[in-house]
């Protein structure tokens, strides 16, 4: 029988587990919405709010602070993907081989 490539396989789904359950991918995410979230509520702040933050547009300028950090971090991402580690297992299924 020959190899169908089962065990590449096996090696691209690890990377994809990997870089789904980066920390980087919830953390900007969550910052990213929030950021657009209070951008977009930003647009409806009354004289009472402004008023409020001492004359300042607070969910403005927090909304962008979000947006750029959530976008830097998913950028970081992008850009620096987590690789898999190699299996540590032996090829017959037993203990690996301690490293010198």
């Amino acid at each position: 029988m020959t190899d169908n490539g089962a065990g590449t396989d096996t090696g691209a789904q690890s990377s994809r587990i990997t870089r789904l359950f980066d920390i980087r991918l919830i953390v900007g995410g969550l910052l990213t919405v929030y950021g657009v979230v209070l951008l977009v509520m930003s647009f409806w702040d009354s004289s009472e709010d402004i008023a409020k933050g001492a004359g300042i547009r607070l969910n403005l300028w927090t909304g962008i602070g979000l947006l750029v950090v959530g976008l830097g971090m998913l950028l970081w991402m992008r850009l620096a993907p987590l690789r898999a580690e190699p299996d540590r297992t032996g090829s017959a299924g037993g203990p690996a081989e301690p490293r010198a």
